[in-house]
């Protein structure tokens, strides 16, 4: 399937979207809008994929995301247990770049935001102290009116213009590459793959559930992704086998087990290769706090 179009809804008496999302779990599937979009996850674990990053995210965590940039939020496994009573908090601001109209945009005082929004296309994670003060205006956005929020939203743009602690997430030439016409399969790859990551997967069952033979399915997928399969699939695994270790209720040979490894040796090689940590050096740095 193609990454989706979601519509944001802006209401007639708004030039762009404030909302406040308090669910059982994120929409996970792989979509784009042209809208930007900056999003506080106030409370919420799980991977974030954008364009060709995947990352955990948590409680906190402050992204600003381009015109058109596919991007999906899955939460942990646990949050889509029938018995869970886990939930997810987040505010999400949605705007277009000129929403306040061409004339105003074109300032020649614009130009830093109009080089944010450029840099934005790969996705951008507001760290630091800036963190914080987006974080106190993203909250403070939802109860004001009129003219204040643009103000607000225009603050929080600055600061994050301004700043030196943000990162930027997907690769250049994820972005030049990506094709958003073409059909895409990558929904269901990626649900495939965060549904089954705990068992054995082969190229041959994954390439079955999109209708491609095994060699175009590897081939599909390095284009789409500028990765392999297997290094999603790892990083996937890893990134599980993270949480468990911060967790520390099962050993680390359990958490090889528990993380779709079927190997000690190879988990151990996978692990350190992803976060330059063994899984044992890991887990101390994390038992110390």
């Amino acid at each position: 399937m193609k990454a989706i179009l979601r519509k944001v809804d802006v209401g007639k008496d708004y030039s762009f979207s404030v909302r406040e999302d308090i669910f059982p779990y994120l929409y996970n599937h792989w979509h784009f809008h042209p809208e930007l979009e900056l999003t506080l996850i106030r409370k919420g674990r799980g991977i974030r994929l954008v364009g060709d990053n995947l990352e955990e995210f948590d409680d906190g965590d402050i992204i600003l995301l381009g015109s058109n940039l596919p991007h999906m939020w899955r939460n942990d496994p646990a949050y889509f247990d029938k018995s869970s009573i886990l939930h997810v908090e987040a505010i999400a601001i949605h705007f277009m770049a000129n929403f306040w109209g061409s004339g105003f945009y074109d300032l020649p005082e614009m130009k830093h935001i109009r080089d944010l929004f450029e840099r934005a296309r790969q996705g951008i994670k507001i760290k630091g102290e800036t963190r914080d003060l987006v974080q106190t205006k993203m909250e403070a956005i939802l109860q004001v009116n009129g003219v204040k929020r643009i103000e607000y939203l225009l603050n929080m743009l600055e600061l994050i213009a301004s700043s030196n602690t943000c990162e930027i997430l997907s690769s250049s030439g994820f972005t030049k590459t990506y094709n958003l016409t073409n059909t895409d399969k990558i929904n269901d790859i990626y649900v495939y793959t965060f549904n089954n990551f705990k068992s054995r997967i082969t190229i041959k069952d994954i390439a079955e559930q999109v209708n491609l033979s095994p060699h175009s399915f590897c081939r599909y997928f390095k284009t789409r992704t500028l990765k392999t399969y297997w290094q999603f699939l790892s990083e996937i695994r890893v990134g599980y086998a993270c949480k468990l270790l911060i967790e520390n209720r099962i050993s680390i040979s359990q958490v090889c087990y528990e993380s779709g490894f079927y190997n000690l040796s190879n988990f151990n090689r996978c692990f350190k290769s992803i976060t330059n940590k063994t899984p044992l050096q890991y887990f101390k740095e994390y038992s110390d706090f």
